[in-house]
């Protein structure tokens, strides 16, 4: 199975569950004028249990494949600009820490510092020989090139994915 089947077949059996649950919340209790879906209380009880049941092995069944799943994405090398990822790193790098980097390099900016020297001229109002001014403490080269290379290696790490997870097999613990 492949590493998309397996991803799949988590979300279907997610589905199957939420409708057994439904099925159980309709069939779980009757009013005592009612007569029960399944001709006889004992038959309902059972397919109550049934549905119980079928969830108790589904949340089985999806446990060892989420794991299957799990244990593929940390055992599995990809290389992306020579460096070796799990397809976890990958996950993570798409998820949360490409955008964490694309903010840490946003926040080379002027902006603070701008406003702080309007509030400065503002409140003392001088006029002195050598006016205060901004002065950054970055390199716009290394900003916009720190930016390009997380934003690159997201795009990779997308396209790349796609592939990676339609031709990995799934491990077996």
């Amino acid at each position: 199975m492949k590493l998309i089947e397996g991803m799949k077949q988590l979300k279907v059996i997610e589905k199957r569950m939420k409708s057994n649950a439904e099925r159980i919340n309709q069939y779980a209790a009757i009013v005592s004028s009612e007569r029960p879906i399944f001709n006889t209380e004992v038959e309902q009880r059972k397919q109550v249990q049934s549905l119980i049941q079928a969830n108790t092995d589904l949340a089985g069944e999806y446990l060892t494949l989420k794991k299957r799943v799990d244990f593929t994405n940390i055992q599995v090398r990809v290389s992306i600009s020579k460096e070796s990822y799990s397809i976890s790193d990958l996950l993570q790098i798409r998820r949360v820490v490409g955008a964490l980097m694309k903010g840490t390099y946003a926040a080379l900016n002027d902006r603070l510092a701008e406003q702080r020297l309007i509030a400065t001229r503002v409140s003392s109002g001088q006029t002195g020989e050598k006016p205060p001014r901004v002065e950054r403490m970055y390199d716009e080269t290394e900003k916009y090139g720190g930016m390009q290379k997380w934003q690159d290696l997201l795009d990779e790490i997308e396209t790349r994915l796609e592939v990676i997870n339609a031709t990995t097999e799934l491990l077996s613990l």
